[in-house]
């Protein structure tokens, strides 16, 4: 699932800078110009660091498999 502030397709790092623009706690998600839901700034937040977790994991496994 992909949370966006302008579309369902749009990632979670388009969703940061907007939410910090705006000091927004809710963010829109638009789809064919209608209102599709809407993404809390926590569910944002949990989301990045779930990526980032992730990113950090599969570069921790390639630098160990390369050593």
């Amino acid at each position: 699932m992909s949370i966006a502030p302008n579309a369902p397709n749009e990632s979670v790092k388009t969703a940061i800078p907007l939410i910090m623009k705006h000091r927004a706690r809710l963010l829109p998600v638009m789809g064919d110009g209608k209102l599709m839901g809407v993404v809390s700034l926590s569910e944002v937040i949990t989301r990045r660091l779930v990526d980032l977790e992730m990113e950090s994991n599969v570069l921790r496994d390639a630098f160990i498999a390369a050593h």
